[in-house]
């Protein structure tokens, strides 16, 4: 994105992200299910996440250099909960660049931004499951499940300096590198099994950006549908019951962004995505959101008070 968030000047032409909606056709079940839109995986190729050993390979990020290598800081760490927090900067003049990642039961998802520098940032999300599909099962008399969790992602803005190398004794003037700005939020995704729909809400959405925190508008999920392979898209607008700072006074109908994913797991008691949204808020300026979701599906005996009320008859 040429033009920075919270009214700084844009620089002109050469925007660097991905606008299109191609979409890549899903491979039959038992063979690695990935399918993400162009629009979401953006200027990435793809992500590898290992859980076990705790570290991330990311491939395709404009200006990654090596590998991500995993660099836990306060801030980043607790402000995605669910989300393992990876950083890499090359050297002191080299792009920074922020992950967050997660998987369960067979899914791996995540998200990556650079900071600003050169006037340019860089990010996009991946998502993938492995194994076969298995399709949920609703409770009793019931027709729908969901699935709850949190939602972490990355703006095109200027967030804190809490993980840079310091820069010794260069001319002010040097265009340094900075980090990203980044959003926590609550999610849940209701799926109707009888008429194969998708739709849900991103929540208590938090951005934290280099002066302080700031309430972004609740997103609803809208439109969405779900193919036999476990995997669903739709569109994302404004949540027309929100009212906090920077929500449209007449929100409702207004496209601002693409979601998709794939189900998961055992019964498929997980699943996992991405989101691309631009100008989903009026107190920014062109602004450019990637984002994640790796979420559980509610269960009998969870206390979530998503759960519990999804789980009533």
């Amino acid at each position: 994105m040429c033009a920075l968030a919270l009214g700084v000047v844009a620089c002109g032409d050469g925007n660097p992200f991905t606008d299109g909606t191609t979409t890549t056709t899903p491979p039959s079940t038992g063979t690695p299910v990935s399918g993400v839109p162009a629009a979401i995986l953006n200027d990435l190729e793809r992500i590898d996440f290992n859980a076990a050993t705790n570290t991330l390979t990311v491939t395709g990020l404009t200006q990654d250099g090596v590998p991500l290598v995993n660099e836990y800081r306060a801030i980043a760490s607790t402000f995605a909960p669910g989300y393992v927090t990876f950083t890499g900067q090359n050297d002191p003049l080299g792009r920074h660049a922020t992950a967050f990642v997660a998987s369960r039961e067979g899914l791996q998802a995540g998200v990556v931004m650079t900071g600003p520098q050169f006037n340019k940032f860089f990010g996009g999300s991946f998502f993938e499951r492995s194994g076969t599909y298995s399709a949920p099962t609703a409770p009793e008399s019931r027709f729908d499940v969901t699935y709850y969790g949190n939602y972490a992602g990355g703006i095109n803005s200027s967030g804190p300096i809490t993980d840079l190398f310091p820069v010794v004794g260069v001319d002010p003037d040097v265009n340094t590198p900075s980090q990203t700005a980044y959003v926590r939020g609550l999610m849940f995704v209701n799926v109707d099994l009888n008429d194969m729909s998708v739709e849900g809400e991103i929540y208590d959405r938090t951005g934290v950006f280099s002066g302080g925190f700031a309430d972004l508008p609740d997103l609803v999920l809208v439109e969405g549908t779900l193919a036999g392979d476990g995997t669903f898209s739709g569109n994302v607008e404004f949540d027309a019951t929100d009212t906090n700072s920077g929500t449209p006074s007449n929100p409702v109908g207004n496209d601002i962004g693409d979601f998709a994913g794939v189900i998961g797991g055992p019964g498929g008691n997980a699943m996992a995505g991405g989101i691309t949204l631009s100008e989903f808020s009026d107190d920014l300026e062109n602004e450019l959101e990637y984002g994640v979701f790796v979420l559980d599906l509610c269960e009998t005996g969870n206390t979530d008070p998503i759960c519990v009320n999804a789980l009533q008859p």
